[in-house]
């Protein structure tokens, strides 16, 4: 008997709370969070955001120790000087004090060719009378032909001397040049990704790195929400389902928020749940519901978290 009274309270209580127009379904805020990686190994040097700060897109998150892609752009720097040099050698001839030595050994074939020539005709009339052998006369005219053999030669070589470097080496002294131009853009690239920025504009939600510590690729560092990077995750009844569809817009309702706000559909759950998340529930019954996502427009002002109540 001494339960009754309680008993009358609470059907009293229960029927003055007024129900939740059938029209609404739960919800809450959820967020897309960005985590912003490290793109290679390193040490952190500096963190340029706190938690809560508000980044722009293209501003510097944090930055890695540079010293290593610093030298290696250098080196690549080198060896498109080294590259260009070798192709400018190819593609002209032999420098003036080589010339000058080749044209000397020319004179001296020219002025050895004039002494063979002379002693040809010596022995040549030494021969015709009968005072120096035949065998004599062969010698001074091998050495003749000789000596103009050694004109030509000397003639061919600066002539050779002064022409570029073959088709094929002025080619592949083109493609040393791209080679060397690639590797420099390479390491240029390597070095720039040592200054981390954000890609989008949003608010830095933590920072999981500090300045001295060590990083492999892919560490989260940084968890950035951006502006757009906020969407409603509510529960509808199976059979209500065929009345949406993606890209459809729905109402909004929030706390804090003076009129509802409009959001567009990007998600249709494929499979069923028997019951929302029980802190979002309005009662405990059992229902069979499917999840459905909506992305919220940028500079609500919501918070993840939140709990929502949408209509269409």
């Amino acid at each position: 008997m001494n339960r009754l009274p309680i008993l009358l309270c609470a059907a009293v209580l229960a029927a003055c709370t007024p129900a939740a127009p059938d029209d609404l379904h739960i919800g809450y805020v959820e967020a897309d969070w960005r985590y912003v990686a490290a793109p290679d190994a390193g040490w952190i040097i500096e963190t340029a955001v706190e938690p809560g700060s508000r980044v722009s897109e293209g501003d510097v998150l944090f930055r890695l120790d540079r010293t290593a892609q610093q030298a290696g752009v250098s080196d690549a720097e080198a060896r498109i000087l080294q590259a260009t040099a070798q192709s400018r050698d190819t593609s002209t001839g032999a420098r003036t004090a080589e010339i000058l030595a080749l044209q000397a050994r020319l004179d001296e074939a020219r002025a050895r060719a004039e002494e063979a020539a002379a002693e040809r005709a010596r022995t040549r009339q030494l021969v015709e009378k009968q005072v120096a052998s035949k065998a004599a006369g062969d010698r001074a005219e091998a050495d003749f032909k000789t000596a103009e053999a050694a004109v030509k030669a000397a003639e061919q070589a600066i002539a050779v001397a002064r022409l570029a470097a073959r088709p094929a080496q002025r080619d592949a002294a083109a493609a040393a040049i791209a080679a060397a131009e690639a590797t420099r853009e390479s390491a240029q690239y390597r070095l720039d990704q040592r200054d981390v920025t954000a890609g989008a504009a949003g608010r830095v939600e933590d920072v999981f790195r500090r300045p001295g510590e060590y990083v492999t690729p892919g560490t989260p560092v940084i968890a950035l929400l951006p502006d757009d990077g906020l969407k409603v995750r509510f529960f509808v009844p199976q059979a209500e389902l065929p009345s949406l569809q993606v890209g459809q817009t729905v109402r909004v309702k929030a706390d804090g928020l003076a009129q509802p706000v409009d959001a567009s559909i990007s998600y249709i759950s494929a499979t069923a749940e028997f019951t929302p998340p029980v802190i979002y529930s309005r009662d405990a019954r059992q229902k069979l519901v499917f999840v459905v996502e909506a992305r919220l427009p940028a500079g609500m002002g919501l918070h993840p978290g939140l709990p929502v109540e949408v209509s269409w």
